[in-house]
């Protein structure tokens, strides 16, 4: 089964918005079995998509087009596609209904402008779009199914997840031959990841291994697909060969799940009714932010406060003129008293903080670009440790600290570690 996406837009080709769209099909196909073979980016401009929704009708099987189908001018993705199907346009009352319903729910009047959308080729059928103005749609056009969705990243996702995936499963069959588990790394990077699982596929020949960098964090995914052996099986053979890979990477796996670590760090919280305060500085929020990036977050998450300033971590935190005199600002006493202080100031069960360096600038002999102190506090325990990273990047170290911070309150929850 083979497939091509179809990005539509000059917002693309001018490097105004990242494609992720096209990122996204491209992992959701892969974790159906669907093999991509290329995807192609064009501009608002009629010809040239219909001369490629044409070219791609012969060609593969499934094609996946993203925008064009809003209300303006420039929305020309509907009128492309009857082009190259030679249809004309004809207003789809059933587009139409669930337009006027969508409107009604948010309270927004519909305009001839928008009835515009509704507008589709005569053979196409409607996918409603329960999260926007512009319905989708599916249509045969030679050998392709072709499958159009609005660019609106939100809109496009869940129109795939919750309607499209399913009509390509049944369509083609695809329920049940492929099977996944995915481990999160952290500690590794992904060559030595791939050396040390490298006699996986000998091991393992009727599965694949797949990884995906994102930094700094491995997701390492094991795929079985197409398997025509009993279903149980293959359940039992998939999980032995995680298993397998476990063994291997140790105990920098932080999630069998495939959880981010601000996940699984969520996870452990909720399982033992913890909650948690941050004090940041070099960090700047990003802990918090990637805490709060998770539904629920609110049963656990409890205060956070960015500490940049000296003055910031006295008056707010507690922390002791004296230990900042002594010490600075960056240095595990700063960090213990800092995790210590937002603990008591938020009555919290668990505290982290951070103070370092991010650079790319500010670096000293003593204290270089890529330092950072955190420290970590609980019922019976408050700990900080110091660490060094390589990265110049402001970003990359900010990313870094914050992960680090969260693997050491993970592996406190999890009982890894005594003394973090």
């Amino acid at each position: 089964m083979r497939a091509y996406i179809l990005s539509t837009g000059d917002e693309v080709l001018l490097g105004d918005i990242v494609d992720t769209n096209s990122s996204f099909l491209c992992r959701k196909l892969k974790n159906m079995g669907i093999q991509v073979q290329k995807i192609i980016a064009v501009g608002d401009e009629l010809d040239t998509i219909a001369s490629n929704i044409n070219d791609i009708s012969f060609k593969t099987d499934i094609c996946l087009v993203t925008g064009g189908l809003g209300p303006t001018g420039d929305d020309l993705t509907a009128l492309a596609c009857g082009k190259a199907a030679d249809q004309a346009l004809e207003l789809n009352l059933h587009a139409l209904e669930s337009m006027k319903s969508y409107f009604k729910r948010k309270g927004f009047q519909l305009t001839r402008e928008n009835e515009k959308q509704a507008m589709l080729p005569v053979n196409a059928k409607m996918i409603i779009n329960d999260n926007g103005t512009a319905p989708g749609f599916s249509i045969k056009l030679n050998r392709c199914l072709f499958f159009f969705m609005p660019g609106v990243p939100l809109e496009m996702k869940l129109m795939f997840e919750h309607q499209i995936k399913k009509m390509i499963i049944n369509k083609f069959n695809l329920s049940d031959k492929i099977l996944i588990e995915r481990l999160t790394v952290f500690g590794l990077g992904e060559s030595k990841a791939g050396f040390l699982l490298k006699e996986f596929e000998n091991s393992y020949p009727e599965m694949r291994l797949g990884f995906r960098a994102d930094f700094p964090i491995i997701e390492v995914k094991i795929v079985m697909s197409d398997s025509h052996m009993d279903k149980n099986k293959a359940l039992s053979q998939i999980k032995e060969a995680k298993l397998w890979v476990i063994g291997k990477l140790e105990n920098r796996v932080i999630s069998t799940k495939g959880l981010s670590m601000a996940q699984e760090a969520g996870r452990l919280l909720t399982q033992q009714k913890k909650t948690l305060a941050i004090a940041e500085s070099c960090t700047g929020g990003l802990i918090a932010n990637m805490m709060t990036d998770i539904d629920g977050s609110s049963d656990y998450f409890i205060f956070s406060g960015v500490t940049y300033s000296n003055d910031a971590k006295i008056n707010i935190l507690n922390v002791q003129k004296k230990t900042i005199i002594d010490h600075g600002a960056v240095h595990e006493q700063t960090a213990f008293e800092m995790a210590q202080g937002v603990r008591q100031k938020a009555g919290a069960d668990f505290a982290l903080s951070t103070t370092g360096i991010a650079g790319p600038t500010g670096g000293t002999k003593a204290r270089p670009v890529g330092m950072v102190c955190i420290g970590i506090a609980g019922d019976d325990f408050a700990k900080a440790k110091t660490y060094k990273f390589s990265f110049n990047d402001r970003l990359q170290n900010k990313t870094m600290f914050a992960t680090m911070a969260l693997e050491l309150l993970r592996r406190h929850l999890a009982d890894l570690e005594k003394n973090p």
